[in-house]
């Protein structure tokens, strides 16, 4: 029989400052200002506040996210949820009434470095690229 994976939940009213990373799954309808990166899946409940970069297995917004949001497999954004940052995932939905705010990228596979497929995506050609 395996054991139940491992769950840690962020209430509201809670405030992270700093790096949230791991193999587990987290939930948090508290705030954080800083980093998420798990190999598990994360979820930013109503309440839940992020200021700073997300990355992990699946990814569920149903709160607001300030920064780039990347996951491996795919990436919700509910009717509550707004991200204002690039997403990339190989399956992205939003639900009637979410907000994105940045560029979308989704099918596929992610590429290493969500910060460096936003930054190539905006910046003009250099002479002699093609």
């Amino acid at each position: 029989m395996e054991a139940a994976p491992a769950v840690t939940y962020i209430a509201s009213g809670s405030h992270i400052e700093g790096r949230i990373s791991g193999e587990t799954e987290v939930s948090i309808d508290g705030s954080l200002n800083g980093v998420v990166e798990l190999g598990g899946r994360f979820a930013i409940g109503r309440r839940g506040q992020i200021q700073g970069d997300v990355t992990a297995c699946s990814v569920r917004v149903a709160g607001r996210v300030k920064g780039n949001v990347r996951a491996t497999e795919k990436i919700h954004l509910a009717s509550s949820g707004s991200i204002m940052g690039d997403v990339a995932a190989p399956l992205v939905s939003i639900a009637e009434g979410g907000t994105s705010k940045g560029m979308i990228e989704a099918g596929g596979t992610v590429p290493n470095g969500l910060s460096s497929v936003a930054r190539s995506s905006r910046q003009p050609a250099e002479p002699g690229d093609s």
